[in-house]
This record gives C-alpha cells, structure tokens and sequence, in this order.
C-alpha cells in the first residue's frame, strides 16, 4: 500500500512564519511558529528584513520534518502564502539592496496622492482593476524612484514578499498571479503586469519578474537550501499566492456562493468570482485567486481584532489584567446594539468602503450607563458592521453569497461568530484548525505536484467544517444600529474638514 503523500506549507506573515506538514487527507503532522520584528525607524513606516524571513522558514521547515516523524524524502512538494503587498529590491547578486517596504507603511502617500491626480481613478481601474494605495508594490516604487534614486538606479528585480524566500530555497525568480495582483502595476483580468501603470509610475519592466499561477511548480530545493532545511535536493516548490486566496482555499472558500469573514488583526470579506469585476469608487479589491481561471473581491478592514487589543491594553494600564475570554463574558451581558453605543474601527484609516489612511475611531452615543461589557460588545459589533459595509458592495457588484465561513481569532470567539451572522445575515461555520493559510499553502503544493487533480478536490479531501451559527433572534435588533453606523463616517470625516 503507497503511503500518503506529505506536503509543506509555509505562511510568511507579518508578525511570523508558520509552517505546517500535511498529509494528503487533511490531517496536520506537526506546526512550527517563529516571530520577527517590524522596524519603524520613521513614523508612518514599516520594514523587515527579508533575511528574518529566509531565517524563520528554514526553522520551521526543520522543525516540522522532525516532528511530524516524516521521511524527507516522503515530501511531495512544498508551496507558500504570504504577507500580501510589500517589495523587495535585488541588485544584481540577488541580494535586497535596503530593508523590504512591507503593506503596512504609509511613506508613499504623497506618490499616491500625486498619481490619483495625474491620472484619475477610472484609468487606474481599467489598467489594474484596483485604486493605488500607500504600501502597495506599485506607490512603494515610486517613492524609491524619487526617495532613494540610487537604490531605485542599482535595483535589477522587485519580488514581494514569499517570492523572495522561494527564490532563496530554489534560486529561481518568479511572482504568481493572486500575489501580483495586489501590486498595483499588475492588470489583473488579462493575468500580466500592466505596462501603462509601470510607465505611469516610473518602473522599467525589466525589473518585474515573470508571472506564473498559483499551483504551477516554479522550482526545486537547491543544494545550499537542502542542507540548510533538510529537503532532500530537486523536492518541487510550487508557487504559492496570496494570504488572503490561500487562506480561502485553506478554508473551502472556492466558490461564488461562500463568503470569507477573517477576524484577526485586521478584517477581511473574500468572495470568489468567476470573471474580474471592478467597482467603478474602488470600495472593494479585485485581485486574482491562486484557483486557475478564479478572482475575487477582497473587502479590508484594516483594525479588526486589533481594536479588542488596544482596548485590552488600555486596561492593562489601568492594572485590570482581564483575558480575551473574560472580555467576552462581559461583552455577552450587554444587549444586541450594546445599548446606542456604537464603534467604527478605523484606527489605522479604513480600506472598505473608505479609502481612506486618515480616518479615525471613535465611540458614538457613550453615556453613563455603560459599562465595560457594552465597550467591549460595541467594538465586536463596529466590526462586525465595517464587515456588513464591504458586503454591501460586493450585492451592488451582484456576488451573493449564501454563507460564509469564519476565520482568525475573532472568528473562534462564539459571541463575536453569532454577532458576525447577525449583522451579515449568513449562515457561518468554522473551519477546524488555526493555519488556513499555511494549510492552503500545503494544499497548493498538492496541486502543483499531482497529489490532487485540481482546487475542488484539495478542498473535498482536506477542509473540515465545524457546524455553522444562523442568524438569530437577536438579527433584527442590528438594522437600525447598522444604518446609525453608516452614518458615523460622514459625520467623522466632516471633523476633519
């Protein structure tokens, strides 16, 4: 009897890498984690060094090929998702020439404000599909190219972020669709980078690397990256994508009728659409799966989860030492609606449906009647409704999902799932297990090498979901609440004016 294949997955996120073996029928050998830092040497900047990234994959991959008790040479294939957005510059040695520019820093927004101007958001739109945004690959360019024009001058390739780690394991340059198209410079229904966008923003063509799909075999572990991981040399890398895709196809996200609703740090609604569509006020994303002949609309919420974690420091100040779960607790003691108080999220500007970097929060409606359980509850809700905004739009576009399917830490919290499918007003179950994106990356690997035919049979094979949450009683409480809400921003930016 053959044995079940095995596939790694690698998640270069953020704030770690992650990395999981997977056999062949969904189960999780062994998960390794390391953490890196973000480096803000100025203010409204964001950067890593790409070697922290090489670093933590060759750790996590060793790790989990002890633990998981797998023969190397068992591996099928190994593939990635990743921090989506940020650039990497290379010199001719393929070495960086300066600290990656990761998604979260705001330095270009004065070539982004520049670049709307000059070329307004309708022919931006139908080169890419997508409006520029500050820390995306296309607006960090053209800082370099008039910042730093020496490092810009010596640049030979730009990768984003996994790309570069694939490159190191397998010494191939290479950039995939769902990834690209987050760039900004990539015209996303023809699958190709954008000349008109790279000649608007000043980059040489020369410089982008070719473009493959998703699940396509990109490469094989070198000799250097065999001895430095333990893989035996030539195992297939396969391309990999996005976090966001690769998370959906982790979760069974695949088809237009099932929506994706993250709760981590921040908040994402994925839909998968069968042709590119565009919304002509770019509220929403389009960008391409990592499922051949796939897109979809990506709606962000840029401070999700991260709300209940400033709040939660903010206590912690104060000497209250209180835990997530204890924060819920208080939270499920206050009415749907928490009363009038009311939460928008943008703490870090908004994305969906505001494209907007300098939004602000703010509570609405405060008063002495309430307490911490209703601060906490209205946070839950404001993002649950920043949410409901980005769905909104994707019914305007005509994507009409019948359910959705939960994830990251909020997703995992009972009381914050039944608020997400009252204020969403869709069915929403829980994917088993806590590394969609790794997973996903590992399921990528299978399809790259064979193990499965195609997306559809990775997902039947691999994803478990829990029981979903209807809808409640409680649904109805939240239509006028939410109408409130849309409100807020107006009144907010109004301020600022």
């Amino acid at each position: 009897m053959t044995a079940p294949a095995v596939l790694l997955g690698l998640d270069i996120g953020t704030s770690s890498t992650k990395a999981v073996a997977l056999r062949e029928d969904g189960r999780i050998l062994a998960r390794a984690t390391r953490e890196y830092p973000i480096h803000t040497p100025k203010p409204g900047w964001a950067e890593q060094d790409p070697e922290w990234w090489y670093r933590a994959a060759v750790l996590t991959l060793g790790q989990v090929l002890g633990e998981s008790g797998v023969e190397p040479g068992a591996v099928r294939g190994l593939s990635f998702s990743g921090q989506m957005h940020g650039t990497v510059i290379l010199g001719e040695d393929l070495r960086p020439l300066r600290p990656a520019i990761i998604w979260a820093d705001q330095r270009s927004a004065p070539q982004v404000g520049r670049l709307k101007r000059q070329l307004g958001l309708a022919r931006m739109l139908q080169w890419t599909a997508n409006a520029l945004n500050a820390g995306f690959m296309g607006a960090t360019l053209a800082w370099l190219a008039e910042e730093e024009p020496e490092t810009f001058r010596r640049a030979r390739w730009v990768l984003l972020p996994k790309d570069y780690v694939r490159l190191r394991l397998t010494g191939e340059i290479a950039c995939e669709v769902s990834d690209a198209s987050s760039s900004a410079v990539f015209d996303t229904a023809k699958r190709r980078w954008s000349q008109e966008m790279l000649a608007a923003v000043g980059v040489p063509p020369n410089l982008m690397p070719k473009v493959v799909e998703s699940g396509q075999v990109a490469g094989a572990i070198t000799k250097q990256a065999g001895e430095q991981t333990g893989l035996p040399v030539g195992t297939p890398v396969v391309a990999g994508g996005g976090d966001q895709p690769v998370a959906a196809l982790g979760s069974g996200a695949i088809g237009p009728d099932t929506l994706l609703a993250t709760v981590g740090t921040g908040g994402q609604l994925f839909a998968t659409i069968d042709s590119p569509m565009v919304d002509s006020q770019a509220r929403v994303h389009t960008f391409c799966h990592c499922v051949p002949r796939k897109w979809h609309l990506l709606g962000a919420t840029l401070c999700a989860g991260l709300s209940l974690r400033w709040l939660r420091g903010l206590l912690r100040t104060v000497a209250s030492d209180l835990e997530y779960g204890e924060l819920e607790a208080l939270a499920a003691q206050a009415p749907p609606g928490s009363e009038g108080l009311l939460f928008c999220p943008y703490l870090l500007g908004e994305r969906t449906p505001h494209l907007d970097p300098d939004a602000t929060g703010a509570f609405v409606g405060l008063t002495l009647r309430h307490g911490l359980g209703h601060i906490v509850r209205a946070i839950m809700e404001g993002v649950a409704f920043s949410l409901r905004d980005g769905l909104e739009v994707f019914r305007e576009l005509k994507v009409q999902p019948q359910r959705a399917i939960a994830s990251g830490g909020g997703g995992r919290s009972p009381l914050w799932r039944q608020i997400l499918a009252d204020v969403l007003g869709l069915e929403l179950a829980l994917g088993e297990g806590e590394e969609q994106a790794a997973a996903g990356a590992a399921m990528l690997a299978g399809i790259g090498t064979g193990v499965y035919a195609n997306a559809q049979e990775a997902c039947a094979r691999v994803v478990r979901l829990g029981e979903g949450v209807e809808p409640s009683g409680n649904a109805p409480a939240y239509a006028e609440p939410y109408q409130q809400f849309r409100k807020c921003y107006p009144a907010l930016r109004s301020l600022r004016q």
